[in-house]
């Protein structure tokens, strides 16, 4: 047997065991009637609830919620279901407008059955660890102490040594591509039955562009999305072999001690992302020195010489914070406004900074706050009947 026969045997065997491993997966999830049994969906069902009982439709819902879960049990068990039309709307977040495509809360339902009992222990084995968007144990802060986890890894070896790569996805959910969706569903999901409910959730998805686009507010847009690179993912830290690299929903970011090495890479990363339809903002993408700082997911990390890791907060978030006091005090001197809110507020601004090194930042607007709502006379006597010194 020739060298070349040899790699193709090995490759063979791989290739059948992971074939072999993805077959038990979806034997282990079961067939159609046990995936959406009674149970489940009524137990999904009273989750959907959760937060948000103080709306009609919400009452409604789980009000009938006994029958209506048997009723579309049955549809979803006879292919039978569509789902309803999504409430459109717009928010505004930080300058940022994000369209929202709300489903009904009995597709939601639904939505809830399909990401817990089928995507997430299907999807989830072929993510790497460094991905901590919409996952159980995982979130923002979580990933905040992983990249410190890394930078320290980094320092130890090299010192400040080399540079932070940070790379952007363009329209991360709005440009998803509709094909790797469905090549990824035949790959994965192999219960014909749970595929084709899976491929029709991305079919009826409210998207601008014809095959292309998940909407945001659907859970398994979130699921999709977030297993959407693992492909790349997989590549960077398997076949790069890069330790310090991990990605938050659609930023990314890449450490390496060689910077020469690392545009190498960072081009041959957008390269595999175009090839899969996957586009990058490469206005956004850039290379930092570790010894300057840099920003990722609105938080600033510094390395300094000692090894010590800075994490400050967003800076903007401060000043709107300020604008914010002065015209919440405006409105309460002229009766528009409770204090019971302000103070809610500003302890909302002050658990965010808190998770950071932002001390002084918080000082300083505790400071403003009690100088506007507790530094004058006039103030205290409004104040009598709602705000205590604490």
């Amino acid at each position: 047997m020739t060298s070349q026969e040899r790699h193709e045997a090995r490759y063979q065997r791989r290739k059948t065991k992971r074939q072999e491993r993805k077959q038990a997966r979806c034997d282990a999830l079961g067939p159609m009637n046990k995936v959406f049994s009674y149970r489940k969906m009524f137990f999904y069902g009273r989750k959907c609830c959760n937060g948000v009982r103080w709306k009609q439709s919400v009452q409604n819902f789980e009000m009938h919620l006994f029958s209506g879960t048997a009723r579309r049990r049955k549809k979803v068990l006879d292919q039978a279901w569509k789902p309803m039309k999504c409430t459109h709307f717009t928010l505004r977040e930080r300058g940022k407008v994000r369209p929202i495509d709300a489903p009904h809360i009995t597709d939601r339902q639904i939505h809830k059955a399909l990401c817990n009992e089928v995507l997430i222990p299907l999807y989830n084995p072929g993510m790497i660890y460094d991905n901590g968007a919409s996952q159980r144990n995982k979130g923002l802060h979580w990933h905040f102490r992983r990249l410190k986890e890394q930078l320290h890894w980094h320092f130890r070896r090299y010192g400040r040594e080399g540079a932070v790569l940070l790379l952007d996805l363009k329209g991360f959910f709005p440009n998803a591509p509709h094909a790797l969706l469905y090549q990824r569903h035949q790959e994965l999901i192999l219960n014909p039955d749970l595929r084709a409910l899976a491929d029709m959730v991305i079919q009826t998805s409210p998207c601008p562009t014809p095959g292309r686009g998940l909407p945001l507010g659907v859970e398994p847009s979130q699921q999709e999305m977030v297993a959407l690179p693992s492909a790349v993912d997989n590549w960077i830290k398997c076949q790069a072999g890069v330790h310090c690299f991990g990605h938050y929903m659609d930023d990314y970011y890449v450490i390496l001690p060689d910077v020469e090495a690392l545009k190498k890479l960072g081009h041959e990363i957008v390269r595999r992302f175009e090839a899969l339809g996957i586009r990058v903002n490469k206005r956004k993408c850039k290379i930092i020195p570790l010894t300057k700082p840099f920003r990722f997911c609105k938080a600033r990390f510094t390395l300094t010489e000692t090894g010590k890791i800075k994490v400050n907060g967003s800076r903007d978030g401060v000043k709107r914070a300020r604008r914010k006091l002065k015209l919440f005090h405006r409105e309460f001197i002229e009766g528009k406004r409770e204090f019971t809110d302000i103070e809610q507020y500003m302890e909302c601004q002050s658990a965010y900074y808190r998770n950071f090194n932002d001390h002084g930042r918080l000082l300083r607007l505790r400071r403003l706050y009690h100088a506007i709502f507790f530094g004058g006379a006039k103030c205290l006597e409004l104040s009598k009947t709602g705000p205590t010194l604490a």
